[in-house]
């Protein structure tokens, strides 16, 4: 039986109501008869007590995989800010990783203007905006400028981790990526642009990109069986069981 874990994204919602978004793809993963792990990011899913950088959150990752994998190769699968820490460990690790998927990752910092005030925008807030910006009214119309509910809606503490993982990126580490490597993409996604994808899949060695025709930046919520089928065909396309892949790939004829 394979494991995927699965490393979710920065929407701030509850851990449960996060999950329920997540469960008919997982439904769909789970019909090859594999096994999914949703891992619950802290600050997203489960409390933070205080700020944490990316340093942070790997050694997170490396110690629940450490628990959960039971001394097995990994499966990891990475949606937005979950692609950008499965791609640390994956780097880190590479002797531990076996197949890594990216949906939709962040962790390439876009330079174009809008970018790079956002950023500057949010890492200003995040320093000194209890003291610049007391006025509800000016921070929402900042908010809205950046196009950023995520962040506007995010309790103090995630505010300036979110600030911290803005400044981090994955360039240097991508080379580092040994394992076969899924990038799935929605072809219309203006949160992590196309260039991002295809910049990934230059520099990942043994990668290969596919694109989901009409989709956003979470192509597993609004593409749930395309994208699952894609996942499970990377997954699956080394197994010997015949009987496995025939019962799973058989929904999809």
């Amino acid at each position: 039986m394979k494991t995927i874990f699965i490393l979710h994204g920065w929407a701030i919602r509850g851990g449960e109501e996060n999950q329920r978004m997540w469960q008919p793809f997982i439904n769909e993963l789970e019909l090859s008869d594999s096994q999914v792990v949703f891992l619950k990011i802290p600050g997203l899913s489960v409390p933070l007590n205080e700020v944490w950088d990316m340093d942070n959150y790997l050694s997170w990752l490396e110690s629940e995989i450490a628990q959960k994998s039971k001394g097995e190769k990994v499966i990891l699968l990475g949606h937005s800010f979950g692609g950008h820490l499965a791609i640390k460990y994956a780097a880190r690790n590479p002797e531990k990783m076996e197949k890594l998927i990216l949906v939709d990752s962040s962790g390439i910092r876009d330079m174009v203007p809008k970018a790079v005030i956002k950023r500057t925008i949010f890492l200003m807030l995040a320093k000194v905006g209890k003291i610049f910006f007391k006025s509800e009214f000016f921070r929402n119309m900042i908010y809205k400028f950046a196009r950023e509910s995520d962040y506007k809606n995010a309790p103090p503490l995630l505010r300036r981790t979110m600030s911290k993982i803005l400044d981090d990126e994955i360039l240097e580490e991508l080379p580092k990526v040994k394992c076969d490597t899924k990038i799935i993409w929605g072809e219309n996604d203006l949160t992590t642009p196309v260039k991002h994808a295809k910049k990934m899949q230059a520099e990942i060695k043994n990668s290969e990109l596919i694109f989901i025709k009409e989709g956003k930046h979470s192509p597993q919520f609004t593409h749930v069986k395309e994208t699952a089928k894609l996942v499970m065909d990377f997954v699956l396309e080394n197994d010997t069981s015949r009987q496995k892949r025939d019962k799973y790939f058989g929904d999809y004829k």
